[in-house]
């Protein structure tokens, strides 16, 4: 499991929590990464979702920069683990939504400290060349997953299913109960994308279709 994430959304940071219970619920174990996503749309989500213009140039500048340090910051924190990384995820969404400020150094460093991380390690590791090439590898993995928008989460190996499922995290939160706990799902509402005239390589290195946007019926 896939769940592309904006690493200081709050609506991300909410998802991600209710996942993370589901995972620690499920029947069988669930192999599963937050990756952070950084696109066009995904920037323009939360511009429309702050009530920003879209030609407000020094808020979008503003927001691609918190996006991509706090990403970096993210990624650096998983080369310490996973439990680690994932704390330090939830932590400095934790303390943007009560700051509802600019992401700065002191969040991350703070966030740092209490997930127990070697200080010194991350300052080098998030200040890297490997850690921004492993951020631009995430983007390229979106990409060819067809995934646009956060929260969204891509799920492989369901039960009734020979092809991976893109859904809205939040939106299909009755879905995922379901399927973590081994139930097949039954009110999917699938919508074409095309995505099997687009077969790209991840698509043909996993030789099975992506559907994208389902959504389950009980939002």
């Amino acid at each position: 499991m896939y769940l592309f994430i904006n690493p200081i959304g709050s609506v991300c940071y909410h998802a991600e929590q209710n996942i993370l219970d589901l995972i620690n619920e499920a029947k069988e174990d669930v192999r599963f990464r937050f990756i952070p996503l950084m696109n066009m749309n995904s920037v323009q989500d939360v511009m429309d979702l702050n009530e920003k213009a879209q030609n407000n140039l020094a808020a979008r500048n503003k927001l691609v920069t918190d996006i991509y340090h706090a990403s970096l910051d993210f990624k650096a924190a998983l080369f310490q683990g996973k439990k680690r990384g994932r704390k330090f995820l939830l932590n400095i969404q934790k303390q943007m939504e009560d700051s509802k400020g600019r992401y700065t150094d002191e969040i991350a460093m703070q966030a740092a400290m209490e997930s127990g991380l070697d200080e010194e390690m991350f300052i080098n590791d998030r200040n890297s060349e490997f850690t921004a090439k492993s951020f631009i590898q995430d983007q390229k993995t979106a990409a060819e997953m067809n995934v646009e928008h956060h929260p969204t989460v891509v799920l492989f190996n369901v039960e009734g299913y020979d092809c991976g499922i893109a859904m809205d995290a939040c939106k299909s939160y009755h879905v995922l109960q379901e399927i973590f706990a081994g139930e097949k799902p039954e009110d999917l509402v699938e919508k074409d994308c095309g995505c099997q005239s687009q077969m790209n390589s991840f698509l043909k290195s996993n030789r099975t279709p992506l559907k994208i946007q389902i959504d389950s019926n009980n939002y």
